[in-house]
């Protein structure tokens, strides 16, 4: 039994590779984790293992022996969660909460939650939403801004989506109208000026007149901006990574869900 004990005591030193697979990292967490956090605890893990395994054969008490192994193993993942790199982002037990949070509030969960900002603190509500509205999820998802040229303030921020071939926005007062067989207008009265911007039924592309400023990286994501009257048109697609492909936790969430 103490054999086994020393084998649980030496896997723990793996749970910040676990951790970093199923929970987002700040930026430079990544970096952070491999070159320092990942060795260090691997072998403080290889060390206390091979400690317990000597004093176990020494000390034949049993509750002597569980202290130690519970105290080895509370220490090292005490040391795990402390140094896991969420400075600038919830930390795994945050996820686990606000995941916990959004489960017992499912049922007030709105298809507009699919488009809520994609920020990691977001992540519980956004996986809910896919897994609520699993046979309606968009295509592609433009993030729209109408910002103030005078105080770069945003005024206003919806989304126009791509479903099923069909077009649509959570923006009520946004008309929607063919000009052809390939160019849609997108057209809004707001604060007394006439907004009005083109895209196609593949989305929104470079087109001749229309968004001076446009970048796209080719690897999904577009970002675009043209000046109409007193405001700044921005639209932007993210990349559409799906979360729970990239983080351990949010498959599981997803499945209890």
């Amino acid at each position: 039994m103490s054999n086994i004990k020393s084998w649980i005591i030496f896997a723990t030193g793996f749970m910040t590779l676990l951790l970093s697979n199923s929970f987002p990292v700040d930026g430079g967490g990544v970096s952070l984790i491999f070159v320092v956090t990942v060795p260090v605890f691997i072998g403080l893990s290889l060390i206390l293992a091979i400690i317990f395994n000597w004093l176990s054969k020494k000390y034949k008490n049993r509750p002597k022996q569980n202290f130690l192994f519970y105290g080895f193993v509370s220490a090292i993942l005490f040391l795990t969660l402390l140094f896991f790199p969420c400075s600038y982002s919830p930390c795994p037990y945050e996820y686990v909460l606000k995941s916990t949070q959004v489960a017992m509030k499912y049922k007030e969960i709105k298809y507009d939650d699919l488009f809520i900002e994609k920020t990691k603190v977001n992540y519980p509500l956004i996986v809910a939403a896919q897994k609520k509205f699993n046979g309606r999820l968009p295509g592609k998802i433009y993030y729209v801004n109408y910002n103030s040229i005078q105080d770069y303030s945003s005024q206003k921020h919806f989304v126009i989506y791509f479903i099923n071939d069909s077009i649509k926005t959570n923006n009520n007062s946004l008309d929607i109208s063919m000009i052809n067989n390939e160019v849609v207008l997108f057209k809004e009265v707001f604060h007394n000026e006439i907004l009005q911007f083109k895209g196609t039924l593949n989305g929104f592309v470079k087109m001749e007149n229309q968004f001076k400023n446009y970048n796209d990286n080719g690897y999904g994501y577009i970002d675009m901006s043209e000046t109409i009257g007193k405001f700044n048109v921005s639209i932007r697609k993210d990349v559409e990574n799906d979360i729970r492909k990239d983080y351990y936790f949010f498959q599981l969430f997803y499945w209890l869900i």
